[in-house]
């Protein structure tokens, strides 16, 4: 699966432009949608989940806690990263925006899996596990929050109106409750919180509404705020920052 959705992401829209998630994205604009730069994130992402297929599958690693507890949800977070792309595109937007909730939800319990396993075992498993997947649901939370916001603009809402806008706020207060969630629980929250400031600053320098930037720039400094504090009190303090 992690092959798969590297394929989706890449041969789809190579193969029939008509799938073209960026077509479909522009037409849907809201005002938390990121920077087009931003989503050059999934180069990153795709070679990290490759990077841990390849690791997952060596003999050493078959029999391993901390595969059997996030291995399942990976498969369906992948699975669900696979149909998105030409679902997106063609355009279904609100079944694409439940597959991006689904892929947080398997995200989350992946990342629930390394805590009850406790500290990584080694480097390898740092970089080739616990860093790839809390990369990736750290741009699966705010990519949901702007999911949303593009599932409404397909339904019709006017990107200019002040109800539109409120409700971009209270999309933005959602991703960063799941944030504070993650960074004040879960291990190597190193990672998901590069994710994460990277999509909401590309949102904080694309969007033409002040509310909404507003939020976002207090959302990044709120999770600045919990992430120094949980370091600071922390006793495991490379647990929490790579796994």
């Amino acid at each position: 699966m992690a092959i798969a959705q590297a394929a989706s992401g890449f041969l789809i829209p190579a193969l029939w432009p008509s799938l073209s998630t960026r077509d479909t994205s522009e037409a849907y604009t809201s005002p938390l949608t990121p920077a087009g730069w931003a989503f050059s994130i999934w180069l990153v992402i795709y070679a990290g989940c490759l990077a841990l297929a390849g690791y997952q599958a060596l003999p050493s690693q078959q029999v391993r806690r901390a595969h059997r507890r996030s291995g399942w949800w990976l498969v369906c977070g992948f699975a669900a990263s696979t149909a998105w792309v030409p679902i997106f595109g063609v355009p279904v937007v609100w079944l694409s925006q439940l597959l991006v909730v689904g892929l947080v939800v398997a995200l989350v319990f992946a990342a629930r899996g390394f805590l009850l396993t406790g500290p990584a075992s080694s480097t390898a498993e740092i970089a080739f596990l616990r860093v790839p997947v809390m990369l990736y649901l750290g741009w699966a939370v705010v990519a949901s929050a702007a999911g949303f916001a593009t599932t409404f603009r397909a339904w019709g809402m006017p990107a200019g109106a002040r109800w539109a806008s409120e409700i971009c706020v209270v999309l933005i207060l959602s991703a960063t409750i799941t944030s504070l969630f993650v960074v004040g629980r879960m291990v190597a929250v190193g990672a998901f919180l590069l994710a994460a400031l990277w999509g909401l600053l590309a949102i904080a320098l694309q969007t033409t509404n002040d509310n909404v930037r507003i939020a976002v720039v207090l959302a990044i400094v709120v999770l600045l705020c919990a992430f120094v504090g949980r370091m600071l009190r922390s006793t495991q303090r490379g647990v929490v920052l790579g796994g």
